[in-house]
């Protein structure tokens, strides 16, 4: 049965190989070479996960230069989450999870096409990350051993290409390690179950923190936390608030009715201060436009309202 947040899949992988097995039948077996060996897509259909996979989409998305992202996860048979904590789902031994990163690219600039996909897997030592790098000709993508990151060329909206970093293994720990779950985007919060009241302005301000902040800045005491920007105390900890011990430059991360002085502003809008941090540090080679001017215009309204 499907959960109610999530659809289910009603096509299968093609067994009819001698001796075929998959992935997502055997899920603690190898990680195969090739994607296609995993029993997650037919071909390059990343938009419809085979059964028994379950697509999802998080509320509050992380952005990844633009991309068109596809997620999907898979429980062992006759399992289910652990939900008692709503911010910190517990998942069965042998879960999957997979995200796919497509784009317009050189050799395909008419359609998005897959570029990389990206695997969590639960297994006794707890959260093993893996990630596959499809092919240009988007029909099957193969096992990366993450011990450097890699680029791969794609094209931003306006057409300019861009330099997409498919992270090591070591970067992918930064953010999934200073989160207090590893799984990110998977929860109640993310799941529908909405934000505080606030205006709308302000509501979307918390909601872009939700999706590309808090798996770091999460009040914990983990290296990249610095400062706690969870829907509930975000606000009192950055406006009129001063960056002190945040490893950027000197000044409030917050300064209502002036987005240019504001620190949090120039971190997100990024390349604008040498002294300012960019925010998010990794993943980011193109910068989302849309958050900046959100951030600039909250800002500005706050020069003028308590909760725009």
């Amino acid at each position: 049965m499907c959960l109610t947040l999530f659809g289910c899949s009603s096509s299968t992988p093609d067994t009819s190989a001698a001796g075929a097995t998959w992935l997502t039948t055997e899920p603690l077996g190898e990680l195969p070479a090739k994607l296609s060996e995993v029993g997650i897509y037919q071909g390059a259909k990343v938009t419809a996960p085979l059964a028994p996979a379950r697509a999802y989409e998080p509320s509050y998305p992380l952005w990844s230069d633009g991309g068109q992202k596809f997620r999907s996860f898979v429980l062992p048979e006759g399992t289910s989450f652990d939900t008692t904590d709503p911010q910190n789902y517990v998942f069965p031994l042998g879960t999957l999870i997979f995200k796919t990163f497509s784009f317009p690219t050189p050799t395909s600039p008419a359609e998005a096409v897959p570029v990389e996909t990206r695997v969590l897997r639960l297994k006794d030592d707890g959260w093993e990350l893996a990630a596959y790098a499809w092919d240009d000709t988007a029909s099957d993508a193969q096992l990366l051993d993450l011990k450097r990151g890699q680029t791969r060329a794609v094209l931003g909206e306006d057409g300019d290409v861009v330099q997409h970093v498919i992270p090591s293994r070591l970067e992918c720990r930064q953010c999934h390690e200073s989160a207090t779950s590893e799984v990110l985007g998977i929860n109640d919060l993310q799941l529908g179950n909405g934000l505080p009241a606030h205006g709308p302005l302000t509501t979307s301000v918390l909601g872009y923190f939700v999706g590309n902040c808090v798996h770091c800045h999460n009040g914990t005491n983990g290296a990249a936390s610095s400062f706690d920007l969870r829907p509930d105390v975000a606000l009192a900890n950055i406006v009129n608030q001063p960056t002190a011990s945040s490893a950027t430059a000197d000044g409030l991360r917050v300064t209502p009715g002036k987005p240019d002085e504001s620190i949090l502003y120039l971190g997100v809008k990024g390349g604008t201060e040498l002294e300012v941090k960019d925010m998010p540090p990794l993943g980011v080679a193109l910068r989302d436009a849309q958050a900046v001017q959100l951030l600039r215009d909250w800002i500005s309204a706050l020069g003028t309202e308590d909760d725009p």
